[in-house]
């Protein structure tokens, strides 16, 4: 899967079902998929007749390409008429704020899904390409994808505060785009809504714009940046997990070609991952030192050159794709043709930088973009076609996951979606109040993972947590197994409440597993700043496994219970999420 076919199985387009702007089924924008919990992005402007006409009580329908994969995306518009419309709702009202040039509508669908969320970067800088799609009012329910070119910041209105991102492109289709992700190449996510676009004779299109006619080509476009959308919309800081950049570990062999090796380096690969953001580090050739493990196990990518028989090469490639690490296999053709491989390999040509340079480029960000949005390796390679799963997901951050989510999130859901059928079928009893059934009809659960795993103690939960006033204790008992103690957000008037296991405890077990790891790297028994630093990254990195294997179990799982999935009453999300005024350096 590709970029374009990430961004086409999570866009979908809004239509006016009931002819509330006087043409029925007419196209009013794009939307796009930010959550797993169905959460939609797009332009207030967009989406603001249906809701001058019904407020918060209206129906926004929309309309996802054919395949949830992205694959098989009409190529015409008539291939995409049988498909049925979806239902969402507004999350709060719509924000168009002309002062501060924000234009932003969250909606959530009414009905699970199976498709995968785009990844977010909550970024104030950002260059190079960008990547949007969406459904052009001219080309009705057939999706496009356009390509750009970020100009820098633009200023509208005179007000810095309200400060936009700019980028140019002969190829967007303009009226019907506004709502759609701009996904930016360097940053590997989304970073911006597109609002605005400029038409060559200078004519705006977006928000109450006449325009000209509307198969115009813009010149240049804007969209408002989703770092600035957090203050309206405070949930989207959870979902930015893209910031960090990362590094590339380049692994080559210890051949006596000192000048191909250097040349596929420096005209091919360093030019590339400046370009994408991220940082080299070149594994020592002809030998597996220890600190190429560290990076190995912390790399955003790895690039394993196989131009040149060597087993350290081979070796080290193998301990990426153990780890699950995302990886790019190359041959250079200019020193051995291509051929048959056990592994997926890009063929590349040192002789021609600039197209090397080209299918590199491609390949590293269609690979981390398939990493980010789905947390697995895009490459094909015999481990993982035969275990299914890279070594470290049968680890300990798997296995805990997997227990947990059996003894625990399973159980608690299944109660939890027979009280969407039948309220009287259990009792909850909150802050030491026992809810009435059409109180218990809409609850929902939601998993708080913590920063770090220090948090996963019963006295950090009750001292930082709890003490706070944060929160509140619950009890769960459906008189079948035995009550589920847990925790509430405090109840408000209006509102569905949200039950909380907060940080469970079961991954405090991870710790132990990370010390025995790390210990060789501290003197004497003694604390270095090594040993800090690798096992924090560590610790980072076992609770992201855990998020994901967890996440992933949630949304995979097609056991019905009163014809529901987990899904429809389950949340995973971080601390920073639920009580974003915790302190994240906390230990």
């Amino acid at each position: 899967m590709n970029i374009e076919s990430l961004l086409s199985q999570a866009t979908c387009e809004v239509i006016d079902v009931d002819g509330v702007t006087g043409r029925r089924d007419a196209s009013l924008g794009t939307a796009w998929l930010v959550s797993d919990q169905g959460h939609l992005l797009t332009a207030a402007h967009v989406v603001a007749p249906l809701w001058q006409a019904a407020g918060a009580e209206a129906r926004v329908h929309v309309r996802f390409p054919t395949s949830a994969s992205g694959e098989g995306t009409p190529a015409e518009p008539a291939a995409t008429e049988t498909r049925a419309p979806e239902t969402a709702t507004f999350t709060f009202a719509p924000v168009h704020d002309r002062a501060r040039n924000l234009d932003l509508a969250v909606l959530q669908l009414t009905a699970s899904t199976t498709r995968s969320a785009l990844p977010v970067v909550l970024a104030a800088e950002a260059e190079g390409d960008v990547l949007v799609c969406g459904y052009g009012q001219n080309t009705r329910g057939w999706q496009r994808t356009g390509r750009g070119r970020l100009v820098g910041k633009a200023i509208r209105g005179g007000d810095s505060d309200g400060w936009m991102f700019q980028y140019e492109s002969p190829m967007l289709v303009h009226r019907g785009f506004s709502g759609g992700a701009v996904w930016s190449v360097s940053r590997n996510g989304v970073i911006g809504l597109q609002t605005l676009a400029e038409l060559p004779e200078s004519v705006v299109v977006g928000p109450g714009a006449a325009g000209p006619s509307a198969w115009l080509d813009p010149t240049a476009a804007f969209a408002v940046p989703l770092v600035r959308m957090i203050q309206d919309w405070p949930d989207l800081r959870a979902l930015d997990g893209l910031s960090r950049q990362g590094t590339c570990v380049l692994v080559q062999s210890a051949d006596g070609d000192t000048r191909r090796r250097a040349a596929l380096r420096d005209d091919v690969v360093v030019p590339v991952l400046r370009e994408l953001g991220l940082e080299l580090y070149e594994s020592q050739p002809g030998d597996t030192a220890e600190e190429d493990l560290r990076q190995l196990e912390d790399a955003a990518v790895v690039l394993a050159d196989i131009s040149h028989e060597d087993p350290g090469v081979t070796y080290e490639l193998g301990v990426a794709q153990a780890l699950g690490v995302p990886d790019v296999v190359i041959v250079d053709t200019a020193r051995r043709p291509g051929g048959a491989s056990m592994f997926q390999v890009l063929e590349l040509d040192t002789s021609d930088p600039a197209g090397s340079r080209e299918r590199l480029a491609e390949r590293l960000v269609d690979v981390r973009s398939v990493f980010a949005t789905l947390g697995r390796a895009d490459s094909d390679n015999p481990l993982t076609s035969y275990f299914r799963t890279p070594l470290t997901q049968i680890s300990a951050a798997n296995a805990l996951s997997l227990g947990y989510l059996k003894n625990f999130v399973r159980p608690v859901s299944q109660i939890l979606r027979r009280l969407r059928h039948d309220p009287g079928s259990a009792h909850l009893t909150v802050g030491g109040r026992r809810l009435k059934p059409a109180q218990v009809a809409t609850v929902t659960l939601t998993v708080v993972l913590p920063e770090h795993l220090s948090w996963a103690q019963d006295d950090f939960i009750a001292r930082e947590i709890a003490e706070a006033g944060h929160i509140v204790d619950a009890v769960l008992d459906d008189n079948l197994s035995r009550p589920r103690s847990m925790k509430a957000l405090p109840p408000r008037r209006g509102e569905p409440l949200r039950l909380l296991d907060v940080f469970p405890t079961t991954m405090s077990a991870m710790s132990d597993t990370i010390e025995q790891r790390v210990a060789h790297l501290g003197v004497g028994g003694e604390e270095t700043a090594r040993l800090r630093t690798a096992r924090d990254e560590l610790e980072a990195k076992e609770i992201d496994r855990f998020h994901l294997r967890l996440l992933d179990r949630v949304r995979q799982d097609t056991e019905r219970e009163s014809g529901r999935l987990m899904r429809d009453v389950v949340r995973v999300e971080r601390a920073r999420a639920v009580f974003p005024g915790l302190d994240p350096g906390l230990r």
